[in-house]
């Protein structure tokens, strides 16, 4: 070890000032560090950024059980403590919003009598119920009274009836009494009856209130105004009396409503919920969440659980809802479609990585070689040369891995599908960084082994055998294998992978390498067959140059095959993803019909009028739905009508040709027919155009001709029949059937057909249209909500990180390129001097290297040309995003991309050409004397 200890003591830092190639190490493993760090790093991000956009999107009128929220619903009279400790249970469970409070009316449920709530004024009654919401009255869009007073608050309209001002007192309580003089939606006479009731025990029981207020409603009458109450319509009490509606709601303050149920001797509906939080919105942080929250949903079944102690000796029995399991079941399950997705990808760019690093090794070992023979020579142990190349590797290796990793965190952090990738992710980052610099050392460690004993040997005068170089060898029949079985298993599969395949990353780089690799194998072979002997010229020197810039120990087919590689992973990459973005962007416009649609008890409420065509103004169209039968084989197919005058302007249409048909196929509505309904049909098999049906919507039977059949339709998730509105509307009114939609008050049209509202507006934008004509949608859906779609979003990712894996291919290229170039061009440096000394300009050499390298440019895109058009053939099966969702993927490949690619090669061609004219112009007369490149 002492001759070695000078060599080791200098060793670090020493690679640092050799330049281009402590440049070209550093990069290379940073390229490695990077996609390694990029595979678990992306399927964390996906999980992430999918869980955000399902959790954005999960509508929030909707009932307890689907929300990102645990409830417990306590119906009976509780004590103190009991609340106490029950908001303690909530509290309890990590990553929940502050606990939310309601209370109403409940003996109408909770009572074998049935007792009705009601409000009286002198000796008239309605049916209307106490409610107490947390944040309730402070969001009451007041029309009369004090904004937040304490007291009760009523409707504008039901306090106007009864001839109420702020400050006057009515009764609020319960009764049994099913006299005339208690009126609901049914008519008088609503209440529960005293049949069986004890004797001396009162049928009414009431106390004195005070009205606050009185707050504005939808139409309906009933529910409040406003984004608060429009996002509980689905949880707020049921009118009593059985009618489909809203209870009349009496709304106060705690303290009011607390007394009003305590002097009714109501039984109270409890209920304590609490959001997921914003900091809670992380797949893992989600599980631990829906983990409490199961427990506590098990709670009720079990009668030594904390939830039944909690309410023990008040005759209460619980009841748990909450939607966190079946989210976090949904957001792991795409979390494994998301890491399904981004395994192929990462394996092939940790396959590429590492081959940009065992180029780099090899180009650090040939210019070590010189040290080594010496090194070797003078008896040097083997473990000190080793340990002398890890040393001098180390900084390099350590910089490039550190560089890399955290270039693709901050990468995945800052331009990634989830900004929160959470402490651990930093960790696997580190983990990625260290993994790749001990790979790369160990990997330096064993090709200096190599090395040095085949120095050892050819200085014991054993020469080494040789493994056959040049393109091709082994590596042809290996790459062809592999390439043929991966399109079979694509061939032979049922479906497609939607980029849940490894193959849809690895198949194309097999393609591309062996059909690259055959090509130009077949025509070094065919330009060997053709080869003729020339004379010698003013051409000569070319010759000697050409020669002497091939024939230094990288084939030129060799050059020709990596760059083919580069570029083509590179242009499936952008293909890929434009193909897939645009797919993706039509099978969202069919899933959600229009940016934004809210359903809508009925048209005429909109105040546009009756009829098809409501005068809505702009961005605005009406369309209605319903199930039916299609004869004779009673498919189930929907009902979606139209206006063909006002949809186009509102509906998406995607980019692709069948949304396109769709559009053009409205026009058909104008052709004239009688006697029958014109129709489009979208995705019913069987049905060509010119042919009559019959469908059952209901109690109707309408006769119907196909004028187009169709594949997609924006909204058409199902098979669908679209019918134009006009036409439908002036049948039903011949028929005589009051079933038109489309008229106020036509309860059988509104309960056949359902009433949509759709809009080019955002939702947020529609929700605040509605609320100015104070309508409460009964469901609102966006272009959101389909964009969320986890097959959609994680495909559209995938597509993201193969073009990053495109860009990692060109890099390794443009390496391999550059640093082939570079030890050509010194390993050809005495022709260089020796031509200079012989009058020749180095102008002339750096043309005749430029032309040569254009060539092998253009042979790389020319061998390219089959071997992609193998993969375009393939690509629908390989990353069509949800197959099963229509419309089916166009498979046109885009000119764009192809040029960028185009471009790309002629970016390393560039930079080759640079490099070979910087390296000859430095070149010196001493330096070329003792080079060992």
């Amino acid at each position: 070890m002492r001759v070695g200890w000078p060599l080791l003591r200098r060793a670090p830092g020493r690679l640092l000032r050799s330049g281009s190639l402590a440049l070209m190490l550093t990069i290379s493993v940073a390229l490695l560090a990077g996609l390694v760090a990029a595979g678990p790093l992306f399927g964390r991000a996906t999980a992430n950024g999918s869980l955000e956009r399902k959790l954005a999107t999960v509508p929030h009128n909707t009932q307890a059980n689907q929300q990102a929220a645990l409830t417990l619903i306590l119906p009976g009279r509780l004590w103190d403590d009991t609340r106490v400790a029950v908001t303690k249970m909530l509290d309890d469970v990590p990553w929940l919003d502050p606990v939310v409070t309601s209370v109403w009316s409940g003996s109408w449920e909770n009572d074998i009598y049935q007792p009705m709530p009601f409000l009286g004024v002198g000796d008239r009654r309605k049916v209307a119920v106490l409610y107490h919401r947390t944040g309730a009255v402070e969001a009451l869009d007041v029309v009369r009274g004090r904004r937040g007073a304490k007291g009760l608050w009523l409707p504008d309209g039901l306090a106007t009836e009864l001839g109420l001002e702020p400050g006057d007192s009515f009764r609020a309580g319960k009764t049994l009494d099913d006299g005339p003089t208690l009126a609901s939606c049914n008519g008088p006479g609503s209440g529960g009856g005293s049949l069986g009731l004890e004797p001396g025990t009162p049928t009414t029981v009431a106390s004195t209130v005070t009205l606050a207020g009185t707050y504005r409603t939808a139409p309906d009458g009933r529910v409040p105004t406003g984004r608060y109450f429009s996002a509980l319509a689905a949880r707020l009490p049921g009118d009593p009396s059985r009618c489909p509606l809203t209870a009349l709601l009496m709304i106060g303050d705690e303290e009011t409503v607390q007394g009003a149920l305590k002097a009714a001797d109501e039984i109270p509906d409890w209920t304590y919920s609490a959001d997921l939080s914003q900091d809670g919105r992380s797949l893992d942080r989600l599980e631990q969440a829906a983990t409490r929250a199961q427990e506590l949903r098990l709670g009720p079944g079990d009668l030594t659980s904390d939830l039944w102690k909690a309410v023990a000796g008040q005759g209460v029995e619980p009841r748990v809802e909450s939607g966190l399991p079946a989210l976090y079941a949904e957001a792991e399950a795409d979390a494994r479609t998301a890491a399904q997705q981004g395994r192929g990808i990462a394996l092939a760019g940790a396959a590429l990585g590492l081959a940009a690093v065992v180029i780099a090794l090899r180009a650090l070992a040939q210019r070590r070689r010189r040290e080594n023979e010496l090194l070797v020579g003078l008896g040097t142990p083997l473990r000190a040369v080793v340990a002398t190349s890890a040393l001098e590797l180390l900084l390099p290796a350590v910089i490039g891995a550190l560089a890399g990793a955290f270039a693709a965190y901050l990468a995945f952090a800052f331009l990634g599908p989830q900004s929160r990738l959470g402490a651990d992710a930093i960790v696997t980052t580190l983990g990625a960084a260290a993994l790749v610099a001990l790979v790369t050392l160990a990997g330096n460690a064993v090709v200096t082994v190599l090395q040095a004993r085949s120095i050892g040997r050819r200085l014991a005068g054993r020469e080494p055998l040789r493994s056959p170089g040049g393109a091709g060898g082994f590596w042809l029949p290996l790459l062809l294998g592999a390439a043929v079985l991966a399109v079979g298993s694509v061939l032979a599969r049922d479906g497609r992978a939607s980029y849940t395949d490894p193959l849809s990353a690895v198949l194309p780089i097999l393609v591309l390498a062996g059909g690259s690799l055959l090509l130009v194998r077949l025509a070094a072979f065919g330009t060997r067959l053709r080869r003729r002997p020339t004379g010698t010229g003013g051409a000569g020197v070319d010759r000697l140059v050409l020669r002497g810039l091939r024939d230094t120990g990288v084939a030129v087919t060799d050059l020709v095959v990596v760059l083919a590689i580069g570029v083509g992973v590179l242009a499936y990459g952008l293909v890929s993803a434009d193909v897939v973005h645009a797919s993706v962007h039509d099978k969202t416009a069919v899933l959600a019909g229009a940016t934004s649609a809210a359903h809508v008890p009925n048209s005429p409420d909109l105040g546009g009028g009756e009829g098809p065509a409501p005068g809505l103004g702009d961005g605005l169209a009406v369309v209605w739905r319903a199930r039916a039968q299609l004869q004779p084989d009673y498919t189930d197919v929907d009902i979606l009508v139209v206006n063909p005058e006002t949809l186009p302007a509102v509906a998406l249409w995607g980019v692709g040709p069948e949304l396109a048909q769709a559009r053009q196929a409205l026009r058909k509505f104008d052709e004239p027919v009688r006697g029958v309904l014109p129709a489009l049909l979208v995705g019913i098999p069987g049905r060509e155009p010119g042919r009559g049906g019959t469908v059952s919507v209901g109690a109707q039977e309408l006769q119907l001709i196909a004028k187009a059949d169709l594949t997609a339709f924006p909204g058409a998730t199902r098979p669908t029949v679209v019918l134009d509105a006009r036409s439908l509307f002036t049948r039903l009114d011949i028929l005589g059937k009051r079933q038109n939609p489309s008229i106020a008050g036509n309860i059988g049209g509104q309960g056949t057909y359902a009433t949509w509202l759709w809009s080019s507006r955002p939702a947020a934008a529609l929700e605040t249209y509605l609320d100015g004509k104070h309508i409460t949608p009964l469901a609102l859906t966006s272009i959101e909500q389909a964009r969320a779609t986890p097959v959609l979003t994680s495909s559209g990712w995938a597509a993201t990180y193969q073009i990053v894996l495109g860009l990692a291919a060109l890099a390794l290229a443009g390496l391999s390129v550059v640093v082939a170039v570079d030890r050509r061009v010194a390993r050809a440096a005495p022709v260089d001097l020796v031509l200079r000394r012989f009058g020749v300009r180095p102008a002339r050499l750096v043309r005749l290297r430029a032309g040569e390298l254009a060539l092998t440019g253009l042979a790389a895109l020319a061998v390219l040309v089959l071997p992609f058009g193998v993969v375009m053939t393939l690509l629908p099966r390989l990353v069509e995003p949800g197959p099963t969702l229509s419309p089916a993927m166009d498979v046109s490949v885009p000119l764009v991309p192809l040029l960028l690619s185009v471009l790309a090669a002629a970016a390393v061609t560039a930079a080759a050409v640079w490099v070979a004219a910087r390296r000859s112009a430095t070149l010196k007369p001493a330096e070329v004397l003792r080079d060992d490149a």
